[in-house]
């Protein structure tokens, strides 16, 4: 079994497409299904159901899958341990939810590109759900999610205090109640955000199951949204701050108005001078930010 069998496995298997896999990997696609078949005779299992929207891992592919993603991490890993780590260098992959991506951190990577230019940062965005996927699969090497997250492979480095707040169209002089908002619309991210989660919590706790929700991929048009009238949401107070949009504001009542920020990463996986660096810059933020 070679390394490169296993980085093209998991790349079909991410991808779902052997020709999407040749394309990002630079093989050509009959190069590829020979690989994966080669793979498949050697193990003796038939990993991917091959159908006509691509390929999907059967129950032994996602068995395998785990332990290749593993393998190859910690190839990596033992790359980056032997380094010159005097400076550092090399890739960071992080991710971080649209609003901490918007609001925290443009200053923590401008600090931190000035003082680690070697670093090439790739930030990865999305709902808290899709991040600690992707932390736990190795595929980013930690991110920004709401917390508290109790995973017994996951620590947190450091902790933003967030207030969350509801928005709805300007002058629009609402009563803060769950019952009053059921005929609103939710302008909201896709489902796995926690911002998300927590306005369908309060409204449960009130018994307002029936809601209809309008999804949106980033956080200007969400708020572009509520301000032309199509419903309400709840964001952090902060990026109202730094946002143009002309919003009413309401206080959420204790309970539902505070959540934490916290930067996850696997406890075991390898602390590289480029994460142990940036968990620096990051922590010196928050301690500013309490200042």
């Amino acid at each position: 079994m070679e390394i490169r069998d296993l980085t093209i496995f998991v790349t079909v298997a991410r991808t779902g497409s052997i020709t999407k896999a040749a394309g990002q990997l630079g093989y050509v696609q009959s190069n590829v299904t020979a690989r994966i078949q080669h793979l498949e005779t050697s193990l003796g299992t038939v990993l991917f159901h091959r159908h006509p929207r691509g390929v999907s891992p059967t129950a032994m592919g996602e068995v395998f899958l785990r332990y290749a993603e593993r393998i190859l991490h910690l190839c990596e890993e033992a790359e980056q341990a032997v380094r010159d780590n005097s400076s550092p260098s090399g890739p960071l992959r992080i991710g971080a939810m649209e609003t901490t991506a918007a609001i925290r951190l443009p200053a923590i990577l401008s600090e931190y590109h000035k003082l680690y230019s070697k670093v090439q940062i790739s930030l990865l965005t999305g709902p808290t759900e899709h991040l600690v996927e992707k932390t736990l699969n190795f595929e980013i090497e930690g991110a920004f999610v709401a917390g508290p997250v109790h995973h017994p492979l996951l620590t947190d480095e450091a902790t933003i205090q967030e207030e969350l707040v509801l928005v709805s169209k300007p002058g629009d002089d609402i009563i803060l109640d769950p019952k009053e908002l059921s005929s609103r619309n939710l302008v909201v991210f896709r489902e796995g955000c926690s911002y998300r989660k927590r306005l369908e919590q309060w409204l449960d706790a009130h018994g307002i199951g029936h809601r209809t929700v309008v999804e949106l991929g980033s956080v200007d048009g969400i708020l572009g949204c509520v301000a032309a009238g199509l419903g309400i949401s709840l964001v952090p107070r902060s990026i109202i701050r730094n946002e143009q949009h002309d919003l009413s504001v309401h206080e959420l009542p204790d309970g539902y108005g505070k959540v934490p920020t916290v930067f996850i990463r696997r406890k075991d996986a390898f602390l590289s001078p480029a994460l142990a660096k940036f968990i620096a810059v990051v922590r010196k933020h928050v301690e500013a930010d309490r200042a």
